[in-house]
């Protein structure tokens, strides 16, 4: 009775893997990483309720249950070998999959022999060499695994138990420690999310403490070293860092050269100072020394404008090669600041405050506001070329340095979507946006917007609607969390009289499915090839920053998209652009022009757009910016 009893609850114990996976996946974990994970809860289920099952009435067939057995053994190492491996620094090594297959298929001979072919008491061979096998499986979760756990070397140990002492009681126990193994994994993920979630608050605290300074601090760009050392100062004690320094492209003489610092910088040069140099001293090398070595690792950066996250100098042979420096430097950051495709120099914080390590909330942190001093460098340089100008003149330049510096310059590609977009400034800035981002679900999120107002003022809100923006997209949900936050960030950081319009649409490269949520923007015009029509659709919503609460004006919208359609959007410069007689191109003839060249590629009708409206303005000056969005499916 207690022998059937036990059996009972193979099936019962086998399912709760599967069971802990089907939790995961409702749970919104990844699903294309777990779906080897569900395979293996299946396989485990089936195999442990069904086919021993079947097999015990039937013994032409009991050589597959030990053979069926191991296999479950081999996918469980192949399934934690890969999973811990993600962590590690260095890439997996494939051959362990040969290895392990090869002694798995040295174990289906020696059943088939010994089973078939040789007489009793031989039986025991085969249960010596799985026994063997399995615990060859263990030694390679040992050796390859990122931090080997005893849970899962349990799970093999228990295994060489019940195959030796053949009693439901150990095979409940391997079973057990299976189940033990899932639910510790998904424990992990929740304990995760929850982190991720701290994490997320904790970025946007020092996201809007950044901005809140950023803006208090950095509005006159007439002096340069006063507006860079007010970004350090303010970039560094928002993030908790020791020192930072911006070194300036020299395109004349091809080098660096370290413009400004906060606090104990150490220079980024091989030197023979002593590791505790006063910090003035520290101060007059970094700035009297100039970067022009290939290999040095401000050079790479610059040169390859890309940023660099080094969380531990001491494995970095680049922070290695400074030689005595080297020891005072634990964890570094640099970001280059570019413009277009202009070089300017690159952003270098180095050193977490209290022995820590930057990590990669800091690195973040630092790329997206190292936008602020992109725009610093430019606004000096425009304030400097023009200051015998009126300063409402200049003022506009500026504006337009600011906002071109946000603009993506390249176009993704994912699939099923073919994009193109542009920005025409106009004399007057009016702080046109458009933006790609590549969000963390593996979606594209593509935005255009239209911030009121000109000037500086327009410049420094969109700069302000970037950062936000891009803080709450690394933590993606939806469009409409999105803007709700952002609206909230944004409403307590602008004058009362401004605000910003947005579309922000989500595409699924997988699913082809569009997602967009408006914050009163214009409208949306969709070519359905497929009826040949032409929906004018409303966009909605309330612009953001008009009223601190928005999450119950907007909401999120699916837009049904079709091979062959087309989708257009753009900004009020495109409809109000007027000729010499003051006539406004207006909506009608949009409409029309959609209907007309439907049919050509993405950028090709952005470009036919712009050619309809310079031909109808007939040599009318430009009164705003003409910002064109094209989605073709």
């Amino acid at each position: 009775m207690i022998y059937n009893i036990l059996l009972s609850l193979f099936p019962l114990l086998s399912a709760f893997p599967l069971f802990m996976m089907l939790v995961e996946l409702h749970g919104k974990r990844p699903a294309a990483r777990q779906l080897p994970w569900l395979a293996f809860a299946c396989y485990m289920v089936l195999w442990n309720s069904v086919f021993t099952r079947f097999m015990a009435e039937h013994p032409v067939l009991w050589t597959l249950n030990p053979i069926g057995d191991i296999f479950m053994m081999l996918s469980f190492m192949f399934l934690f070998v890969r999973e811990e491996n993600r962590k590690a620094v260095e890439p997996i090594r494939k051959s362990y999959r040969v290895r392990s297959i090869v002694a798995f298929l040295i174990y289906i001979v020696s059943n088939v022999v010994c089973f078939h072919i040789l007489r009793p008491p031989v039986f025991l061979i085969p249960l010596i060499v799985g026994a063997l096998v399995v615990f060859y499986f263990d030694r390679l979760y040992s050796s390859l695994s990122y931090y080997p756990k005893t849970r899962i070397h349990l799970v093999f140990y228990f295994f060489i138990i019940s195959t030796f002492l053949v009693l439901p009681l150990f095979r409940l126990f391997f079973i057990a420690q299976i189940g033990y193994v899932f639910m510790c994994r998904y424990r992990n993920w929740i304990a995760h999310k929850d982190r991720m979630i701290v994490q997320h608050d904790e970025e946007r605290k020092m996201n809007h403490k950044i901005v809140t300074k950023m803006g208090e601090t950095v509005n006159d760009f007439s002096d340069l070293h006063e507006s860079l050392q007010n970004f350090l100062t303010n970039l560094a004690q928002g993030i908790e860092a020791k020192s930072a320094a911006i070194y300036i492209w020299d395109e004349k003489e091809q080098l660096f050269r370290c413009s400004d610092i906060y606090g104990v910088f150490f220079p980024l040069v091989r030197g023979n100072e002593m590791s505790f140099t006063h910090v003035e001293t520290l101060k007059e090398i970094a700035l009297s020394q100039n970067i022009s070595e290939h290999d040095n690792i401000v050079w790479e950066c610059g040169m390859s404008r890309i940023g660099t996250y080094v969380p531990f100098a001491s494995q970095d042979g680049r922070i290695l090669s400074l030689g005595s420096r080297a020891a005072n430097i634990r964890s570094l950051i640099l970001e280059p600041l570019n413009f277009n495709q202009q070089l300017l120099g690159v952003l270098v914080v180095e050193n977490k405050l209290y022995e820590r390590y930057f990590s990669e909330s800091d690195y973040y942190l630092v790329q997206n506001f190292a936008h602020y001093a992109t725009m610093i460098l430019k606004a000096n340089e425009a304030v400097m070329e023009r200051q015998n100008q009126a300063r409402t003149q200049a003022e506009l330049q500026l504006g337009f340095h600011i906002q071109s510096g946000l603009l993506p310059h390249k176009i993704p590609e994912f699939d099923g979507i073919s994009l193109a977009g542009s920005m025409t400034p106009a004399k007057e800035i009016g702080g046109d946006y458009f933006d790609f981002l590549n969000l963390p679900n593996g979606n594209l999120g593509i935005v255009i917007g239209d911030v009121s107002g000109k000037g500086v003022p327009a410049g420094m809100v969109m700069t302000s609607l970037y950062a936000f923006l891009h803080a709450e997209c690394r933590y993606f949900v939806n469009s409409y969390r999105a803007l709700v936050r952002v609206n909230s960030d944004l409403a307590g950081h602008i004058s009362e009289t401004m605000f910003a319009s947005l579309l922000f649409f989500e595409w699924n490269p997988r699913s082809k499915a569009l997602h967009y949520t408006s914050c009163g923007h214009e409208h949306i015009l969709h070519f359905k090839k497929m009826d040949n029509s032409l929906d004018t659709i409303k966009s909605g919503g309330i612009a953001l920053g008009m009223i601190d609460d928005n999450s119950k004006i907007i909401r999120e919208k699916s837009l049904i998209v079709r091979p062959g359609d087309t989708v257009l959007l753009y900004t009020d410069g495109v409809t109000e652009t007027a000729n010499e007689k003051r006539e406004m191109f207006g909506l009608e003839r949009l409409k029309a022009f959609v209907e007309k060249y439907q049919a050509l590629s993405a950028n090709e009708i952005r470009l036919a757009l712009l050619e309809e409206l310079k031909s109808f303005a007939h040599g009318a000056p430009q009164a705003d910016d003409i910002t064109i969005l094209v989605m073709k499916f």
